[in-house]
């Protein structure tokens, strides 16, 4: 089949462009590169670099090339702060990508794979997230989540009026060593608690809030694993599913492991005491998100094999040039 990769060059594309390749798929990839800058590197795989909110951009790539399927993977995302600073930018981009991509492509595409988010879940107050829950839930209250739900609604009424088959996954909390420090709350909770404590060694470490909140972090590879995968499977037609590593942390415990990581891997002086300065915290704070895998696993017999000690061993190890172990 003939594949469109939106976001291809980031890093959750990049692990799954390669199994697509390797089972005979020809692949075209499409880039903005708006948050890192361009990326060189060697690709076996057509290249495009072009804005896909630019109607033009979308409507040149289905004139070039016959694709069967998209794997969406296109989208603004950010950490707290980033969703809070750039919420227009988020619901304008994410969603115009979307509609865009199924507009101009709708009496070609045979699948659309849409890369949403455990963020649909923001509003729900039962525990663990079932996928049913959104079609019940009150309206996500942050501009990324509600991007991400509208996104979902689009591509599921193009399936309703056109037939598109579409899978929808819903990864919880990616965690991937390959993320780039950033402004403070722009990068990814797991991020920012690495560059505080391990690159500026603060004390204390400011948090939002009480730092209790719950999250489930999930190694991007498996998320890349379930994706590359399943997503042309019979099973996943028209369905949404979480994918997730169902071991919950809170945002104080995340930075107890990463301290302890930095105390054995000789980054942070024995002596180091973990203290927090507490910050204001947004009205919309996510208290609390738990996947419930129960589905992944009932259609694929998949389960996460990475543990969130291992995922962050790997990105403080990454971020300060440590041999990564093989595993």
């Amino acid at each position: 089949m003939k594949i469109l990769v939106t976001g291809s060059e980031g890093s959750l594309a990049q692990m799954v462009i390669p199994h697509l390749l390797a089972a005979g798929h020809t692949i075209v990839g499409v880039d903005n590169f708006a948050r890192y800058g361009h990326i060189q590197r060697q690709r076996p795989y057509e290249f495009h670099t072009g804005d896909l909110c630019d109607t033009a951009v979308v409507r040149d790539l289905y004139a070039r090339h016959n694709f069967d399927v998209v794997y969406h993977f296109a989208a603004l995302v950010y950490g707290v702060v980033g969703f809070h600073k750039k919420p227009a930018d988020i619901i304008a981009d994410n969603n115009l990508i979307t509609i865009n991509l199924l507009k101009y492509g709708h009496d070609r595409l045979r699948r659309f794979i849409y890369l949403s988010s455990s963020m649909v879940y923001e509003t729900s107050r039962s525990w663990p997230h079932r996928e049913e829950e959104t079609d019940t839930l009150p309206v996500m209250r942050t501009a990324y989540g509600l991007s991400k739900y509208i996104g979902e609604r689009v591509v599921q009424a193009y399936h309703q009026q056109f037939g598109i088959e579409y899978v929808i996954w819903r990864p919880f909390n990616i965690i991937t060593p390959f993320e780039k420090p950033e402004e403070e709350g722009f990068s990814h909770v797991f991020s920012d608690m690495i560059e505080k404590i391990l690159a500026r060694r603060l004390q204390p470490v400011p948090v939002l809030g009480d730092g209790e909140q719950i999250r489930c972090f999930t190694n991007i590879c498996d998320v890349a694993d379930a994706i590359a995968r399943f997503s042309l499977r019979p099973e996943a037609t028209n369905q949404a599913i979480n994918i997730g590593n169902p071991e919950p942390v809170t945002v104080k415990e995340l930075a107890a492991k990463i301290v302890a990581i930095g105390k054995r891997l000789g980054l942070l002086d024995a002596n180091y005491q973990l203290s927090f300065e507490h910050q204001p915290v947004y009205a919309d704070d996510v208290k609390k998100r738990i996947p419930d895998v129960s589905k992944i696993k009932r259609l694929f017999g998949w389960e996460a094999k990475t543990r969130v000690d291992e995922s962050l061993e790997q990105c403080v190890r990454y971020r300060f040039n440590l041999p990564i172990p093989a595993a």
